[in-house]
């Protein structure tokens, strides 16, 4: 497994971290990438700046309607942040073909910081390989 480090600077900051997975720890097979938080997530998205945008406003807001939060008790105001990282999910799985991603014209890997700033991190690890159909051709 590879890790890579990961700071961010803002409360709220959508980064796009597709090339910094780069070089694939496999050739062809499917890599497994995760953030080890419980105030960040892992999505698949478009990466213009104005989306990066968008989706640092509505980690930031979506859950406003619902507060306060019970956790906010013992003065941990972070309560959103978790609920955030649990819809987003923390960990993908990809296709990986000739040591590459395969992605779709516009996705992009973003990781999604809803409590920094912080030092994050990523786990990267290859997951098998596909050598073909199994009767060889």
């Amino acid at each position: 497994m590879i890790e890579r480090p990961l700071p961010t600077s803002r409360p709220y900051q959508a980064i796009d971290v597709t090339d910094l997975l780069a070089p694939l720890p496999i050739r062809d097979g499917f890599v497994w990438v995760s953030c080890p938080h419980t105030t960040a997530g892992l999505i698949l998205c478009e990466s213009d700046p104005e989306m990066l945008e968008d989706v640092e406003r509505i980690a930031q807001r979506l859950f406003e309607p619902f507060e306060p939060f019970r956790h906010h008790k013992n003065d941990n105001p972070n309560a959103a942040a978790h609920l955030m990282s649990a819809f987003l999910g923390s960990q993908l799985v990809l296709p990986v073909r000739d040591g590459a991603l395969v992605l779709g014209t516009y996705q992009r890997i973003l990781f999604v910081e809803l409590d920094g700033p912080r030092e994050r991190k990523l786990h990267v690890a290859g997951i098998g390989a596909i050598v073909g159909p199994a009767d060889g051709s």
